[in-house]
């Protein structure tokens, strides 16, 4: 949901989500049965985890204590399952990363299918659990994201040659972000410019939010890298803006780089800009960026009508 620095998004199409080439569907509770579940609960937000000595291929329950974490696991032959649990209600962006070595690593979402079923006049009902692949990687994958509301489980498994002898270790990143309701399935949702109620929200939310113009937008395969001189930073959770080791800049300019999907056609622009954003599996990902001259028409408006969340140096 970012603002004028995207290209013209009236000439963008609608790009429906791809469908799986294939989905693999497997009812866990067959699983379960013959292979035996593991059952270990995350008391941190970086939690470490291996298969258990007598494990023999069962599956290694994971719930995540955090929003935002990692967890490591060493296994041999053996399956993760990680649960990811919104501590809030509503709609949610679950985006991960996997790190795997040399191992090929499958990740796939584990989806409850519910089918009513007539026996002998009474209608019961059928639950299955099934795997819909995500991806599939050796080494450090790209982020993926999933969206929906309630837990969401991943199910992680690992290939290895038979000459590979060594334990597999398989390092899975994880965020999860509120997102608001009602919002489309298009691949460009994040693209559109922000509400004004989402302008305010952001100011107050975010992990980054500064005032500054842009210096120059780079691309590689799928991500737009925004380079921007910031004049006044007004929060940061991480040193994103800092004082820059070489060349000139003034006494008060900090730089930084962020982040925004390549799909959204994004540009150089002329003149000021609000920066908001959250900083995604280390990553600052641009969020809101209006005009400076639009935010501060919104911030005098909220501030006449009291809609201001929090106390704000702008």
């Amino acid at each position: 949901m970012l603002g004028t620095i995207f290209a013209d998004q009236r000439r963008m199409l609608h790009v429906p989500r791809g469908q799986w080439s294939c989905t693999c569907m497997l009812a866990l509770v067959v699983v379960w049965a013959v292979r035996g579940v593991m059952g270990t609960a995350c008391q941190q937000c970086d939690c470490m985890v291996k298969d258990p000595d007598n494990n023999h291929g069962g599956i290694t329950n994971i719930v995540a204590a955090c929003e935002e974490g990692k967890v490591t696991w060493f296994t041999t032959n053996g399956s993760l399952r990680i649960t990811l649990n919104p501590t809030k209600s509503g709609l949610f962006r679950i985006c991960f990363r996997v790190e795997s070595g040399a191992f090929k690593t499958v990740v796939s979402q584990e989806i409850i299918a519910t089918t009513l079923q007539n026996y002998r006049l009474k209608t019961t009902t059928k639950k299955d659990i099934k795997l819909s692949p995500l991806l599939t990687t050796s080494g450090q994958s790209k982020v993926n994201c999933i969206s929906g509301s309630g837990p969401k489980r991943l199910y992680v498994e690992t290939e290895s040659a038979e000459e590979v002898l060594t334990v597999a270790k398989v390092k899975v990143e994880y965020d999860v972000e509120k997102i608001a309701s009602g919002l489309s399935q298009s691949p460009y949702e994040v693209c559109r410019p922000c509400t004004e109620q989402e302008l305010l929200r952001s100011v107050c939310s975010s992990h980054f939010v500064a005032i500054g113009t842009i210096d120059d937008v780079t691309h590689d395969e799928d991500t737009s890298h925004i380079r921007v001189t910031a004049s006044k930073v007004v929060s940061q959770k991480e040193a994103i803006f800092q004082k820059p080791t070489a060349g000139w800049s003034r006494p008060y300019e900090l730089k930084g780089v962020v982040q925004a999907p390549l799909r959204c056609g994004i540009r150089h622009g002329e003149g000021q800009f609000l920066f908001t954003g959250r900083v995604r599996l280390g990553q600052p990902v641009l969020q809101c960026a209006p005009r400076y001259e639009q935010w501060r028409a919104v911030l005098e408006m909220a501030q006449e009508n009291g809609q201001l969340e929090c106390a704000l140096d702008l």
